[in-house]
């Protein structure tokens, strides 16, 4: 209560204005004089009907009171234009014309000057005059300014709710400008380095390194990356959650700061208030009214891009090449902003009601007002409903809640708008909302028919590994109308269990095109962070296989599942039931979602990962490691957990990748385990125990492939993995800033991909 009473305070002191200040806002005129005579009753047979549009259309002393009013008041094109929109009401409302404004041709100036004129306690009572009257010059310019006031703040209240569409409209065209702008910059490179290797100086490793064009340049972008573009928002945890809440990239975070400042400010400007206004007398009455109907407006103008940016087949994901979970970030404070916005809409609505006319009055508005009361508290409660606590433990919870809330947030809108939607069509913005809920639902649909016709067919093939404590599934993709492609995921329902509506986004880890020869990328990851989301029920349905149904030279996409909690646990015990064979689950294929990583331009790799996150480096390694491609060194630091898993990825899906020479491998087991340890390890690969420097392997990347152009890192781990990464290749960029550098930066899902190209030796690399 006391920041509500606190927002009305300043919204007068804002925007303050004398009465005079108003006759320049766009208030007609002859609207002016109807609201004068609305009360006042005049002696003649209509003039004292109980009907306001018979007394309006049909009193004559009434309309020579209206046309004298207009010509002592009004120009004549507010005139005209006024007499001509009160004729078109009169043939609607009572089937009439009025008379033409020769009925007061006969009132010369010494006539009108002697007329009886009336003041606002006329209005008040509704006094009834013997014959033509008018309005003084003082009570006139008091109606005026009360419209003009009320033109003036509903002028802003569409603009400034427009003003959401406009914001997020630049934010998404700046993605846009900015993905044209690294598309040019790339193919530009691109044809610098085939021309430079054919007619200048190639580096020792037969690579030209490409030169700044504009240094000056190249140092500002690295400053913006460094501490702008990249960083988390308060400088180290991104990833890593603050207590319930997880705050976005620092970039992110800005552009949600600007859209909360110009919401905040969109809130208070933009009103004109005055005493003996004559719809709310009293000045905190009209600060109510307008703070109320401001906010109600804008609040109620996000919703279609609450609703957008919430959608997994958002169309803008594709317009920016942003990642969903950017999207998202934005979702959720648009909706907290509305939500507060909502709330002082409902709260000073019920204040100005008791405030002007006691609890009779709120018990008689109460049928229009409780809708958006109803929706109010629904969008309040989702507010804690969606905390990362709840969405990391309790995603099924979440999404039903979720979902059910907003369907009811929705219904009741559309309940509180209707009757206000016969003028403006508020209700469009409902069916807009709903709209695109509809789109996403149709291209979800979609993405599972071209992914195969047969939805209910598709059956995977699971294994279970105990030891490595890992699940292996392959799905055939000889009905798929695409090729599967590295870096993309999927939404899979598994269809045996009772929970078959639930859906898990896993990460494709390696492709087998048919007649594939050795062994694949077996792989799997969660997109989300919250890899123990719920997806199945505990009487998961399995078919035993004592020999392989699939036949194995069919085309597959495959994915390693790591048992965590909730559904991947349950998933986990329904296939060990028939482990050591094999079994079959029906799945239901959504997707692809995601895009594909152009890994194959840059001249070396630094993978560090975590656990099953070894799939974001294992889904591109035989196209990165093949002899044709530019890469000269891909190096992994990999935490696990178990050496059984360690053993199982280099035995089943890196055991041809050494053979290039560009691939290296530094395993960390972080469990001790005295029944089984990595022995016999490739060439190239390394074991250590314990958890990686993060901090001290990006240092030592960029030392000894920083000569080589330019270097690509990319962190798939558990939070403090991936913010400690994030914190090294920030300080490198910081460092680097005073130098010539070039530096692209992105961030997508749980990945973080940071590209750095070196024109001098790397700096002695330190983090304080």
């Amino acid at each position: 209560m006391r920041i509500v009473a606190a927002l009305l305070a300043v919204a007068p002191l804002v925007c303050p204005a004398e009465a005079d200040g108003l006759r320049g806002a766009p208030a007609p005129c002859f609207e002016a004089c109807q609201m004068v005579l609305h009360p006042i009753l005049f002696n003649d047979t209509a003039g004292l009907s109980p009907s306001p549009p018979t007394r309006q259309c049909q009193s004559h002393k009434g309309l020579a009171s209206l046309y004298l009013c207009a010509q002592v008041f009004c120009s004549v094109d507010e005139r005209t234009a006024g007499l001509n929109f009160l004729n078109s009401t009169c043939h609607k409302k009572v089937n009439d014309s009025i008379p033409s404004f020769d009925l007061i041709a006969n009132y010369t100036d010494d006539i009108i000057a002697r007329l009886p004129r009336f003041e606002k306690p006329d209005y008040i009572d509704g006094t009834t005059f013997q014959d033509v009257a008018v309005p003084s010059d003082g009570f006139f310019r008091l109606a005026y300014d009360t419209l003009a006031s009320w033109s003036y703040a509903y002028g802003y209240h569409f603009r400034y709710g427009a003003a959401m569409l406009v914001f997020w409209g630049l934010v998404v065209t700046i993605g846009l400008l900015n993905r044209i702008l690294l598309y040019l910059m790339h193919k530009t490179k691109s044809q610098t380095r085939i021309s430079d290797s054919a007619h200048s100086g190639a580096s020792e490793d037969g690579e030209a390194l490409i030169p700044s064009r504009n240094p000056r340049l190249g140092r500002f972008g690295g400053w913006l990356n460094a501490h702008v573009f990249l960083p988390a928002t308060f400088g180290y945890r991104k990833a890593q959650p603050f207590g319930w809440y997880t705050v976005p990239p620092r970039i992110q975070s800005l552009t949600i700061l600007l859209f909360i400042i110009m919401n905040f400010v969109f809130t208070v400007h933009g009103y004109h208030v005055f005493p003996e206004n004559l719809y709310y007398p009293r000045v905190i009455s009209q600060t109510l009214r307008y703070v109320s109907d401001r906010t109600g407006i804008i609040a109620f103008a996000n919703f279609p891009l609450i609703w957008l940016f919430g959608m997994r087949n958002n169309v803008m994901l594709w317009v920016t090449g942003w990642d969903f979970a950017t999207y998202n970030n934005f979702h959720r404070w648009i909706a907290r902003v509305s939500t507060a916005q909502a709330v002082i809409h409902s709260v000073g609505y019920t204040i100005l009601v008791f405030y002007e006319n006691g609890w009779g009055h709120f018990v008689a508005y109460w049928h229009v007002t409780w809708w958006f009361s109803k929706a109010a508290i629904l969008m309040c409660a989702l507010l804690p409903l969606s905390l990362y606590w709840l969405r990391r433990h309790m995603y099924e919870g979440f999404l039903i809640i979720h979902i059910a809330l907003s369907i009811l947030v929705l219904a009741a809108m559309w309940g509180h708008i209707y009757p206000f939607s016969r003028g403006v069509p508020w209700d469009s913005i409902v069916w807009v909302s709903c709209s695109i809920w509809a789109v996403d639902r149709i291209a979800r649909m979609t993405r599972t028919l071209c992914f195969s016709r047969k939805i209910w067919n598709t059956q995977a093939q699971a294994t279970y590994e105990r030891d490595a404590n890992i699940v292996r599934l392959s799905i055939p993709t000889s009905q798929s109308w695409y090729r599967p492609r590295p870096g993309t995921f999927y939404y899979l329902h598994f269809l045996n269990g009772g929970r078959f509506w639930e859906s898990h986004p896993f990460t494709m880890s390696s492709i087998r095109h048919g007649k594939a020869t050795g062994t694949g990328l077996l792989s799997r990851t969660s997109l989300d962070t919250a890899e123990g989301m719920g997806l199945l029920s505990a009487d998961v349905e399995v078919e035993s296989l004592k020999s392989e149904t699939t036949h194995p030279d069919a085309p597959t996409m495959n994915f390693i599942i790591r048992p965590y909690d909730s559904s991947t646990r349950r998933l986990a015990v329904a296939v060990e039931k028939e482990s050591p064979s094999s079994c079959m689950l029906k799945v239901l294929v959504e997707g692809p979602y995601g895009h594909t990583q152009p890994f194959h331009q840059y001249h070396s790799i630094l993978f560090i990962v975590g656990g099953s996150g070894i799939v974001s480096a294992l889904v591109y390694l035989r196209e990165l490691c093949r002899d044709a491609a530019q890469i000269k060194n891909v190096h992994i630091v990999w935490a696990v957990r178990e050496a059984a898993f360690a053993s199982s990825v280099l035995r089943d899906d890196m055991a041809d990748l050494h053979e290039s020479g560009k691939l290296t491998l530094d395993i960390y087991l972080t469990a001790h385990e005295a029944h089984h340890t990595l022995e016999s390890l490739p060439e190239g690969v390394s074991k250590h125990m314990g958890r990686p420097d993060i901090i001290a392997e990006v240092g030592s990347a960029i030392h000894r492939f920083g000569r080589t152009g330019s270097l690509a890192v990319v962190a798939c781990a558990p939070a403090r993995m991936a913010d400690d990464a994030r914190k090294a290749v920030v300080h490198t960029l910081a460092t680097q800033a005073s130098r010539q550098t070039s530096n692209i930066s992105k961030y997508f899902g749980k990945d973080l991909v940071v590209v750095m190209t070196f024109l001098h030796e790397p700096p002695e690399y330190a983090v304080q």
